[in-house]
């Protein structure tokens, strides 16, 4: 199994510090506003990757996504106001009303797209005595220093900094220089504990007076706290390269001696049709609610686990429809494989499912390759549907196929079809003996009777279809 390190920029064979286990970190949402499709694309993707380990691999997964409720500053700058707190003043909230009102839209949000729940979702406002013992625990070992009531780590002292993005000393410093206190060790040292004003309603009494952690230093404290000093992987949507997360790396450096995990996973960003980044601010945004009443939540999830987690996404009508069109593929050919079977085991089709089986999971051992997995899908079916058509195959070889399929979903989550609910069920019941009744209508030639049954039939939500062969077959409309 290879993933794509992007510490590394290559892929490497995974190599699990604990065999057997996944100690996985992903950064979480700042809840100073409601869920975007953004957050939505990333959740997906950490969701497939951490079922996929559980469901295909056998793993135990130890998955951490933490709640950012204070430090994030506005534009994700080092100086500035706490985009919390700004948010709650033009509401008129005190801030942690403003959060836990956003913390329960998330959920909300996130359940309904089918992400598993993480083992643990600590907020940083939960750690602060941790977070204020590991900004002592730098100032003693002489990676930071205090200015005033806030607290700087020093990047000079890092060793190899920027080796994750790119943006070394050097390279920030043939860019443009940025204003701030010249006191400064370097122009780039960061923010690991801010004063705080007079008027913050979000603060905390510490050695430097009271203040509030900087938004780098929480995750740092947290991924340290709940999976050790060295897990195996951290994730987060690409922009959190930098500064985020190759700060993270200079504090685990400070703290540590060594890199807080072995693999780096980033998933890419979601863009408009133009290929311009939605967000608020560009007013081409779209939020969670409004994604699920647009596409659903099957179509939701399909679409995005249609493309590899760590290329960006187009949303675009165009993206869309194709992706509707490939799910419903799929529902066609399962709709046939209920309805068409014989009593003829087929040998041919148990070894189409057992190519689809290694080709499906090489493919997603290859850097969870989701595109390719899908083709070897597609691929499957191409091939499959001769012979359901044909009808020449029995039950036992569609309920290896279903079976599968559904081992499948509890990655992808986004087969619904294979699924009946009770009340399903009890209508489908009804339509196969309203259709036996027609059919004996047909057969006596009484044809307003059987056209009055098919239209009952059609009242129930069901379109059917008169095969050549003489049999009858019916579907739910979707």
């Amino acid at each position: 199994m290879k993933i794509y390190n992007s510490l590394t920029r290559q892929k490497e064979e995974f190599k699990p510090i604990t065999p057997n286990e996944v100690k996985m970190y992903v950064c979480g949402v700042t809840v100073y506003s409601s869920l975007h499709i953004g957050h939505i694309r990333s959740y997906i993707a950490y969701d497939v990757i951490s079922e996929y380990f559980r469901v295909f691999k056998n793993y135990k997964v130890m998955y951490i996504r933490n709640i950012t409720d204070v430090g994030s500053i506005v534009g994700d700058a080092d100086e500035g106001e706490d985009k919390i707190v700004l948010k709650a003043k033009e509401m008129s909230l005190h801030p942690l009303e403003l959060v836990d009102i956003n913390i329960k839209g998330m959920w909300q949000g996130l359940d309904a797209v089918r992400c598993a729940r993480p083992n643990i979702s600590p907020r940083a406002t939960g750690h602060i005595i941790e977070i204020i013992e590991a900004v002592q625990e730098m100032i003693d070992k002489g990676f930071a220093y205090e200015l005033d009531g806030n607290v700087y780590c020093d990047v000079s002292k890092i060793k190899d900094y920027g080796k994750l993005s790119g943006n070394t000393l050097d390279a920030l410093d043939a860019g443009a220089r940025i204003n701030c206190d010249s006191r400064k060790h370097t122009p780039y040292d960061f923010a690991i504990w801010k004063k705080a004003q007079p008027t913050s309603a979000l603060k905390w009494n510490s050695p430097w007076g009271i203040g509030y952690p900087g938004w780098h230093i929480e995750c740092s404290v947290m991924s340290k706290k709940y999976l050790g000093e060295t897990f195996d992987i951290h994730g987060g949507g690409r922009e959190l390269k930098f500064p985020h997360h190759e700060n993270e790396i200079a504090q685990s450096y400070a703290l540590c001696g060594k890199d807080p995990a072995n693999y780096w996973v980033h998933t890419g960003m979601v863009n408009d049709a133009d290929g311009h980044k939605m967000s608020k601010s560009l007013k081409n945004g779209i939020t969670v609610d409004e994604a699920i009443e647009k596409l659903g939540v099957q179509l939701l999830r399909w679409y995005f686990v249609s493309s590899h987690y760590g290329s960006p996404v187009n949303f675009s009508e165009e993206s869309v429809e194709a992706s509707k069109s490939g799910l419903k593929r799929i529902e066609n050919f399962f709709f046939n494989l209920k309805n068409n079977k014989s009593d003829k085991y087929n040998a041919e089709l148990d070894k189409l499912l057992e190519k689809l089986m290694q080709d499906f999971e090489e493919n997603m051992d290859d850097d969870f390759n989701t595109p390719n997995a899908i083709t070897a899908i597609y691929d499957f079916i191409k091939c499959a549907n001769p012979i359901i058509q044909a009808h020449n195959y029995d039950e036992q070889n569609a309920e290896r196929i279903i079976n599968y399929f559904k081992k499948i979903d509890k990655v992808f989550k986004c087969f619904d079809f294979l699924y009946e609910t009770k009340q399903e069920k009890n209508i489908e019941n009804e339509i196969l003996q309203l259709l036996e009744e027609r059919n004996k209508y047909r057969q006596e030639k009484n044809f307003a009777k059987a056209d009055e049954i098919k239209a009952q039939i059609i009242g129930l939500g069901a379109e059917i279809f008169d095969n050549k062969d003489g049999t009858t077959t019916f579907r739910m409309k979707s």
